[in-house]
């Protein structure tokens, strides 16, 4: 069974802790049409043709008005009821007592994509209409119910227990973008996709050859400090194969600690201490590792690298940790929010949250179920053009897409074979804040030559396909989302 911090760790990477409870915006009302980024004409006011191209990021929009000549419909027994709109379905777990407004961000963008699209008149004239199936943690089989009974599809959103969407799932034929996936059924399911592809045997471990290139010496005495829940327990004995794969880097020391707290974190840092552990991964959630950090200072102590993944890209790590997690490195395929001045489609997705779902959760989770609506429409636009919008036509049509970036929100990746980013960049925490450290923009040729085998994107990506590796352990079962 999935352990609740591997869903902390999925949902964490909130940029805006404090952000107040979001404006109820209505996701389905329609507006005039949109004819240039931010901008909307009356309806007696005839567009100018050559201001019509809206855009997110680099990604021209999915979204407008009917074309001539087309009456546009969901087809009536996959439309929930609605044959003139599209039912979406955004899944989270924000409502749960354990950790309150979990996965909050996914349904957060669903709303503001809604309101986007829907000012432009939908997607080729059917508006979007928003179901917000939120499972609390324990109640999927019952949102399946839900999604089943009055949703078109699921997207952009995310269940942390999602391998209990089965068989429900495929009894009613139902189709999903996702927004991320956790468990190995999920992420090997039939009829899913999603714009960063996460299946259980494949991995990217271009970080860890980063690692190795910068400080070769401290990577022969490496360590791994994890949670004892079942999730970070797969991912800690996915890192250790990746690291075998690689080659070049000893597996000194593993040390499981206790999800439900450890007294007193000082014993653990004295074994990494006692072993000289000069290089660690640490797999959990962002709230813990200032514990373990704080505890190293406490006895003068500190690895040359500690390095974990992307949900600690979270500004909790930092009020946490304060000096303690001075100089941490985290890899990470998100855009940066710190990098919106530069990045277009960061700029465009804070522009979104602002305007159509006001107090939204911002975070690299965020992006990337925004990046999954987006998907979505792009796929269905071409179905609902010439007519008729069903299930099959927007599957066949997503599964020929092979390079996605979400407009610019994320490493490209290839959802249509459902095969992960062998692109990412590290981020270091330095003065109190998130830093990119690797590539910089722009490299230099020592840069360049720092991983041999990496190419260095214009737009900031240090790719490797050769550290994109097929894993040989058991990390779950991948047929419970196969169709029967």
């Amino acid at each position: 069974m999935v352990g609740l911090a591997s869903l902390v760790i999925a949902s964490c990477a909130n940029r805006d802790e404090a952000s107040p409870e979001p404006a109820d915006v209505p996701a389905t009302s329609v507006a005039p049409t949109a004819t240039t980024p931010g901008s909307a004409t009356a309806p007696d006011e005839t567009p100018d043709p050559e201001a019509t191209l809206i855009t997110f990021g680099d990604l021209e929009s999915p979204c407008g008005p009917a074309p001539e000549g087309v009456t546009p419909a969901v087809l009536a027994a996959e439309a929930g009821g609605s044959p003139d709109r599209i039912r979406l379905a955004a899944a989270s777990d924000k409502g749960n007592i354990a950790v309150p407004g979990l996965n909050a961000e996914l349904y957060d963008a669903a709303v503001a994509f809604a309101g986007w699209c829907n000012e432009q008149g939908g997607i080729a004239g059917l508006p979007i209409e928003i179901i917000d199936a939120d499972s609390k943690l324990f109640e999927v089989p019952a949102q399946m119910e839900l999604v089943c009974d009055n949703a078109f599809a699921m997207a952009g959103g995310g269940f942390a227990f999602d391998d209990q969407e089965f068989p429900r799932f495929h009894e009613c034929d139902m189709i999903d973008f996702a927004g991320f996936v956790v468990t190995a059924g999920k992420s090997k399911s039939d009829n899913m996709f999603t714009p960063m592809p996460n299946p259980s045997d494949l991995k990217d471990g271009g970080w860890f050859k980063w690692a190795l290139s910068v400080n070769a010496e401290a990577m022969q005495s490496f360590g791994t400090v994890y949670s004892d829940l079942l999730t970070a327990q797969i991912v800690e004995e996915q890192y250790v194969e990746l690291i075998e794969k690689i080659g070049g880097i000893d597996v000194d020391i593993r040390i499981p600690y206790s999800s439900l707290g450890e007294a007193n974190w000082v014993p653990i840092a004295q074994q990494l201490k006692s072993r000289d552990i000069r290089a660690l991964a640490f797999v959990g959630v962002p709230e813990v590792l200032p514990q373990l950090t704080k505890a190293m200072d406490e006895l003068n102590y500190r690895p040359d690298i500690i390095m974990a993944d992307a949900g600690f890209y979270a500004d909790v790590l930092i009020e946490r940790g304060g000096s303690s997690v001075e100089g941490v490195y985290v890899r990470t395929a998100y855009s940066l929010v710190e990098e919106a001045d530069r990045v277009p489609a960061v700029r465009d997705y804070l522009d979104m949250i602002d305007r159509y779902r006001p107090g939204g959760k911002v975070s690299g989770l965020g992006m990337q179920g925004l990046s999954a609506m987006f998907l979505f429409a792009t796929s269905a636009k071409p179905c609902v053009e010439n007519g008729e919008l069903s299930r099959a036509c927007v599957i066949e049509q997503a599964s020929t897409v092979r390079a996605w970036t979400g407009g610019g929100l994320h490493a490209p990746a290839d959802p249509g074979t459902n095969t992960p980013s062998p692109c990412y960049q590290m981020i270091v925490v330095k003065d109190g804040a998130f830093t990119r450290s690797y590539p910089p923009v722009p490299p230099s040729d020592e840069d360049r030559a720092l991983v041999p085998t990496v190419e260095i994107t214009d737009d900031g990506w240090a790719c490797d396909d050769s550290t994109l590796l097929r894993l040989d352990g058991d990390y779950g079962d991948t047929t419970l989302g196969r169709r029967p």
